[in-house]
């Protein structure tokens, strides 16, 4: 999950991205951050998925960073990021 999470992330933009991080609490943000910067090239196919994943969870583009954490979140039945 921790890798969909880096790569929803990076699909939404570095703005999006950033405001959501920000709201994690330390523990969540090395894990996300470390999982990033691991991150090479992703096919079309796999940010389909993620996109279609997260999607499913009931993201939408107008959320804000707050409500997207928590569909994040869901990723993790709810709990934070580990």
């Amino acid at each position: 999950p921790i890798k969909k999470v880096a790569i929803f992330l990076m699909m939404i933009g570095m703005e999006k991205g950033r405001s959501i991080i920000e709201l994690m609490d330390n523990g969540e943000i090395k894990v996300v951050v470390s999982e990033i910067r691991k991150i090479t090239p992703v096919s079309q196919d796999m940010q389909k998925n993620v996109w279609a994943e997260f999607k499913s969870l009931g993201y939408e583009d107008a959320m804000k960073p707050v409500e997207t954490l928590t569909i994040i979140r869901c990723l993790f039945n709810g709990s934070k990021i580990n």
